[in-house]
């Protein structure tokens, strides 16, 4: 496994005074889950019809639910003085402070803009704060040099 200077492997434990939290939007959701489950394999259903042959309909539901993975599985998100750690189902991620071009946040999560990379490489993440909001905001607050925080005036959706 190879990593990037982007991307790196934490193998300590995060210092003391770090804010780390656990984010699942389908377990906060259920109703919105379900339903989504069931356009999936609706969707699925029409793609083997269309497609004629149940395997492709397969193929767009496994397509669909990676698409969907960090709705319907745990994320980590942990905030320190190092910068940010995102733990996806797919995907680790670790930005630190002076790799961050910006950071524009609400009550519901986070836009976290990185600086300029290759054309395969993304250069932003968003976090949910799910129901941690008030530690996360106060986190990114004390730990993120002030240049890069904006706070949109936006409040919870529903």
């Amino acid at each position: 496994m190879s990593v990037t200077p982007s991307e790196s492997i934490e193998t300590a434990p995060p210092p003391g005074d770090a804010v780390t939290w656990t984010c699942s939007p389908a377990r906060d959701r259920p109703g919105r889950a379900l339903a989504g489950l069931l356009v999936v394999g609706l969707f699925g259903a029409l793609v083997g019809l269309i497609g004629g042959d149940w395997i492709w309909g397969a193929f767009a539901v496994v397509f669909l639910l990676a698409t969907l993975s960090r709705f319907y599985l745990a994320s980590r998100i942990s905030i320190d003085g190092s910068g940010i750690r995102a733990e996806f189902p797919l995907r680790t991620r670790f930005a630190p402070w002076d790799r961050i071009r910006s950071i524009r946040h609400d009550d519901v999560g986070a836009l976290i803009r990185l600086e300029g990379r290759g054309i395969l490489r993304s250069r932003e993440f968003t976090i949910l704060f799910g129901d941690r909001s008030g530690p996360a905001v106060e986190a990114l607050e004390r730990h993120a040099p002030a240049e890069l925080l904006e706070q949109t005036a936006e409040g919870p959706r529903s």
